[in-house]
């Protein structure tokens, strides 16, 4: 009797399952099932303050249950849109009967300058149909992103006359391959050579120095800055430019000016003007030698006359002690001489 009602209990089960298999099936054949991956981000990793490309691939859309799709692209630090518009809508107008149709989407994003190494999440939101998004699904993705950028500091190591030497230092965390050093024209200074360096590869905490022969332009002011820029390949095979400026202040005094006489306007014509710094410092040199020589002179004249003097006070005396000997003294003096 149990064996009966157990192989009852088991049919009557299995009719209920299989009720409910067949009333599912036709459910989930014609429900809208979406499938969302990212296919591609160029460049990987992605570099803070550039831009990376993905591309999403959708599937399922072209299920006549779907009615299409909205697909949004959420902006998050450290990721924007340049158009601030992330939203794109996918009609139904490609549905072909048992065909499947994948989607491409892609869009150019833009990573903060501030972004930091490692892994970024990229947020996307989407439904079936093309109506609105208030009911959603979201999914996240994984963007890597490092800074292959290096930095460099920069100091006037030494100024001659003829060369000035800037020592250059890879002060960030990668190596700077190839690197080039360039005078570019500019304001104050001018190169008179050579503009341009190779220096070759500069690893993170190494330097270099590079010279060039440079000439003071004419200029007014005081305190002037050598500009010139370092160019070099990061990690990821991009070429980077980086601009740099040094005070040169009083070091540059000592390069060559290639004008030594400009003009300013004075009565309506162009009267020629020396630099006012430059004849300063030159009439008091001249000052300064003409007081010096004097001093000397000076000096040396009264020692020549107070010889003079010591000479002339002597003679008087042996003169005097002549003129007071007595006449036989005189007499055998002149006696022994003339023996």
């Amino acid at each position: 009797m149990r064996n009966k009602n157990n192989f009852i209990l088991l049919v009557v089960v299995f009719f209920v399952l299989s009720s409910v298999s067949a009333s599912s099936e036709p459910l989930l054949s014609g429900e809208c099932s979406l499938s969302i991956s990212m296919i591609n981000q160029e460049p990987y990793p992605a570099i803070p303050g550039e831009y990376v490309d993905v591309v999403f691939q959708v599937s399922g859309v072209a299920s006549n249950q779907c009615d299409g799709a909205l697909f949004e692209l959420i902006q998050s630090y450290p990721f924007s849109l340049d158009d601030d518009n992330g939203l794109r809508i996918l009609d139904d107008s490609t549905y072909i009967k048992d065909y499947d149709s994948d989607w491409m989407i892609a869009y150019k994003i833009r990573v903060d300058e501030d972004a930091l190494d490692g892994t970024s999440t990229l947020k996307i939101h989407y439904t079936p149909g093309t109506s609105n998004l208030d009911s959603y699904v979201e999914k996240t993705f994984d963007i890597e992103i490092e800074d292959s950028r290096t930095s460099f500091d920069a100091v006037i190591q030494e100024t001659t006359a003829s060369e000035t030497a800037i020592a250059i230092a890879n002060i960030g965390k990668y190596t700077a391959n190839s690197v080039v050093v360039r005078i570019p024209e500019q304001d104050y200074f001018k190169a008179t050579s050579t503009s341009g360096q190779m220096v070759g590869n500069l690893e993170a905490g190494d330097y270099t120095v590079v010279n060039f022969a440079l000439t003071k332009l004419p200029s007014k002011d005081q305190e002037t800055s050598l500009k010139f820029d370092i160019y070099y390949t990061d990690g990821l095979g991009l070429r980077r430019t980086v601009n740099m400026e040094i005070p040169m202040g009083s070091e540059s005094n000592s390069l060559p000016n290639n004008i030594s006489v400009d003009y300013q306007e004075f009565g309506g014509r162009n009267m020629p003007r020396t630099n006012s710094n430059n004849t300063y410092l030159t009439l008091a040199i001249i000052i300064l030698g003409l007081g010096l020589v004097f001093l000397l002179y000076k000096k040396k004249r009264k020692k020549i006359k107070n010889i003079f003097k010591k000479f002339k006070r002597n003679s008087n005396t042996n003169q005097n002690e002549n003129l007071n000997e007595p006449t036989w003294v005189k007499h055998q003096k002149e006696g022994v001489k003339g023996k």
